[in-house]
């Protein structure tokens, strides 16, 4: 199942696990049309999947509205229990998470393997109560 937003950000998912594996690509990944990853993150969360691996191997550099988006799928997640990991994250990104101090809320994982197998491993923090 592939999503693709008019402006190149496209979306890959395979569920493993009960955890959706969203591989990330496309050439221009800032400004409106990065709101699909989020959509596909409520998406998600509406069908009960709650643990979603983003995989940005295949991606250089985004700007601050997919770090937006970003922060906005976390938070769809983790009010419903589950998280958001992050794997194939290059040296650039992870400089814009570090200089945003982002880093210290996404979790970063090595591998696509690593990142599914964490859910088990380390939880996310159960669903907050109402």
């Amino acid at each position: 199942m592939a999503a693709q937003a008019e402006a190149g950000l496209k979306i890959d998912e395979d569920i493993r696990d009960n955890v959706a594996i969203l591989s990330i690509s496309g050439a221009l990944m800032s400004g409106p049309e990065v709101s699909e990853f989020h959509e596909h993150i409520k998406r998600l969360a509406k069908d009960g999947i709650v643990n979603v691996v983003a995989d940005f191997s295949k991606v250089k550099w985004f700007g601050s509205s997919m770090l937006g988006v970003m922060t906005a799928s976390l938070t769809t997640l983790r009010n419903e229990g589950g998280d958001l990991r992050l794997t194939g994250i290059t040296k650039k990104i992870e400089s814009i998470l570090m200089v945003t101090q982002l880093a210290s809320i996404f979790r970063t994982v090595d591998t696509v393997d690593r990142a599914v197998a964490s859910f088990t491993t380390q939880p996310p923090e159960p669903k907050p109560a109402d």
